[in-house]
């Protein structure tokens, strides 16, 4: 009995491999949508970041830089196209985007990498980089935000760097936490809520600290 049902079972796993590869299952949605992928010039079908200003989309990739997309032509920058020059180590700092932050008041598009921070205006041009020698606690950046005062907000695994447009301060733990790895940074009216790795959510209003979950 038990040869027969082993048996049976074999069978069972044998069909069911071969309707897989033979008849790949598909998701069908209204006709309206359709399907991209690398090979439709999708630059890469890993995506790790989106911001959208008016019409144009900004899609960060993991490894084939930034796409920029206004729904008539679609512009890619890279840390090799955006050097001023093939020598000038300048430009996207990384094609590894993490996350995208789009200030639209002074006209900034701030892009975090796993190398650093990267800022061009909104056409694309201007690059400037930011790395540990400017002030920022780590060059892996997690998350971005811009504040109702139009500050940046830099989430790193070692704590939050804050830029005025002139200089960066670094906070490394936020008051009640004892945790400086920050995963998400969220900006709601006049406060701030930043979220670590270990579960800790502190919100900064008014210029104080507020811990609402303690890791």
């Amino acid at each position: 009995m038990e040869q027969t049902n082993s048996r049976w079972l074999f069978i069972f796993i044998l069909m069911s491999l071969f309707s897989i590869l033979l008849f790949p299952q598909k998701a069908h949605a209204d006709s309206n949508w359709l399907k991209y992928f690398r090979k439709d010039s999708l630059l890469n079908t890993y995506k790790r970041s989106y911001a959208v200003l008016d019409d144009t989309l900004w899609v960060g990739t993991y490894g084939d830089g930034l796409t920029v997309n206004d729904g008539q032509k679609t512009i890619t920058y890279t840390n090799r196209n955006t050097r001023t020059s093939p020598q000038q180590d300048d430009g996207l700092i990384s094609d590894y985007i993490t996350c995208i932050s789009i200030d639209e008041k002074n006209g900034r598009i701030w892009i975090g990498t796993n190398a650093g921070l990267s800022s061009c205006d909104l056409e694309g041009k201007e690059w400037i980089r930011y790395t540990d020698k400017d002030g920022l606690p780590n060059l892996v950046i997690r998350d971005l935000a811009i504040d109702s005062a139009g500050n940046l907000w830099a989430g790193t695994p070692s704590g939050i760097a804050i830029y005025d447009g002139e200089t960066w301060k670094v906070v490394v733990k936020t008051k009640g936490s004892e945790e400086s790895s920050v995963h998400s940074i969220k900006v709601k009216g006049d406060s701030v809520w930043v979220g670590t790795v270990g579960g800790t959510v502190s919100r900064y209003k008014d210029g104080e600290w507020r811990t609402f979950e303690t890791f």
